[in-house]
């Protein structure tokens, strides 16, 4: 059934992702010809909601999970090119995880993960924000808010996975970072370490 299940995910992540690309195009100053084009989003995308329809399964996360990531995608795009992650779209990107999450605990009458993931998004959110007071001009307010996302979607599982999450994005961080040719003032996109860092332990928490 799962396999089935990915071919279904692939072929939705085909479709949003090459819908996302727009989202790339309007809001980048300066969209690259690749970076933006409508199938390298569509791609990307489509084997992301194969991977994650394969692991997860039909469980009422999963939408949660998707909808997270085809605004993550085109979001990690823009920040590999720009260094910014637009609010006007991680607001609606964390506001539509709360309210996913929200209808879950509803509809499970649990509301347990849903008050771990309110606090995890607060930590989260908390712990960039003070990497941006410390750290001047290498954590901006998107990166905050993208935290705080990440903190919701990984503490609706436990505090292992947001701790893991965080922990890997650093990781990845720091690899780019010493990537040859690199300088060391060099700012690092945070926004697509988070996102990958989260993915990561969403698939093994599933």
């Amino acid at each position: 059934m799962n396999g089935w299940q990915a071919i279904i995910g692939a072929v939705a992540g085909f479709g949003l992702g090459a819908a996302g690309s727009l989202i790339t195009k309007r809001l980048s100053d300066r969209p690259a010809p690749i970076a933006s084009s409508w199938w390298l989003g569509a791609i990307v995308t489509a084997l992301a909601f194969a991977i994650l329809a394969w692991r997860v399964g039909a469980h009422g996360e999963l939408p949660i999970y998707a909808y997270v990531l085809a605004l993550g995608i085109p979001l990690s795009i823009i920040d590999l090119l720009e260094h910014r992650l637009p609010r006007i779209v991680v607001v609606p990107q964390l506001v539509g995880t709360a309210l996913g999450l929200t209808l879950l605990c509803v509809a499970r009458s649990d509301p347990g993960p849903g008050f771990r993931a309110l606090w995890a998004m607060l930590a989260g959110a908390g712990f960039y924000l003070l990497l941006a007071v410390l750290v001047e001009g290498g954590v901006g307010s998107g990166d905050v808010g993208l935290a705080a996302v990440v903190g919701l979607v990984t503490g609706w599982s436990g505090w292992a996975e947001l701790a893991g999450a965080v922990v890997l994005a650093s990781l990845i961080a720091l690899a780019l970072l010493l990537v040859p040719g690199n300088r060391p003032s060099r700012a690092v996109p945070f926004g697509p370490c988070l996102l990958a860092g989260m993915t990561v332990m969403v698939l093994l928490a599933a």
